[in-house]
């Protein structure tokens, strides 16, 4: 058997298990398992099949068929220009938080120092730190699942203008003041949980999703409390659902100055911008 054919058959399996892109995710584990960038399988669409190939396929197949996201299987996701470790206990960056990374830095002075609150796997600090080794960044996560993976990433990244620390919000950082408050803190409300497709409800941390009764619990805790943690001038960027990001603007104007919804990439309202 080829890769192809071992391609094929689990394109087919995939399609009887009611996955949309069969032929895409057959593509993605096949790739994987083999070891070769998804872009170069026409290169090895031919070549035999090994046993710990197809053994390491299956093992793929089977926790996909039962939903489990494909970043949790493979243990890393592409962010940027990161490669990220990501696992259970931790959200999985999305292509629209790829994207806030421009508005961000969109103006940020140099030698800015950055707070990013509900940190994850770390995306967007080490995304930040990364691009612009000038920032000084602090990652703030409260859960220790979570926060594992973001200090997993900063150790393989090795970026010495990046910390995370475990706490609440700006708990850990009292007294301290920030040119940027970033923040992707969970935002559905509790009540749409049976919208989500299972990938997501069943697997990523609730903590991370789900944001109270409007969604918006820790989110309303952060703006209250952000003109305290910055510099004059100073703004704050949050992702939101789009469901709630009127309710968002009307909380942000009670503490902040020139607050402003966003679009993302695909033209959905999804962020929150504001000044101190």
């Amino acid at each position: 058997m080829t890769l192809l054919e071992l391609k094929n058959e689990f394109a087919e399996r995939f399609s009887q298990g009611g996955f949309e892109a069969a032929d895409i995710e057959a593509h993605y584990i096949v790739c994987e398992a083999a070891g070769i960038p998804d872009r170069e399988f026409a290169l090895h669409a031919c070549d035999p099949l090994a046993p710990e190939v197809r053994n390491r396929a299956e093992s793929f197949l089977e926790r996909r068929l039962a939903n489990e996201p494909w970043q949790y299987i493979f243990g890393h996701v592409p962010f940027r220009d990161l490669e990220l470790a990501v696992g259970t206990g931790c959200l999985i960056p999305r292509p629209e938080t790829e994207y806030s990374i421009d508005l961000m830095l969109d103006g940020l002075p140099a030698g800015a120092a950055v707070c990013e609150l509900g940190a994850g796997s770390g995306a967007i600090s080490l995304a930040l730190a990364s691009e612009r080794p000038d920032l000084t960044v602090v990652g703030i996560e409260l859960s220790p699942d979570a926060l594992k993976w973001a200090e997993l990433n900063l150790k393989t990244l090795a970026l010495p203008n990046a910390t995370f620390l475990h706490g609440d919000l700006f708990g850990p950082v009292a007294g301290r003041r920030f040119d940027l408050v970033a923040a992707n803190l969970p935002y559905i409300p509790d009540g749409d949980r049976g919208k989500l497709p299972p990938n997501v409800r069943d697997y990523e941390p609730a903590e991370a999703l789900f944001g109270g009764a409007d969604g918006l619990d820790v989110i309303a805790r952060a703006l209250e409390q952000a003109p305290a943690f910055l510099n004059p001038g100073g703004r704050v960027f949050f992702e939101l659902d789009p469901c709630n990001a009127g309710r968002a603007l009307e909380l942000a104007s009670r503490s902040l100055h020139s607050p402003a919804l966003l679009p993302d990439q695909y033209g959905r309202t999804r962020f929150l911008s504001a000044k101190k």
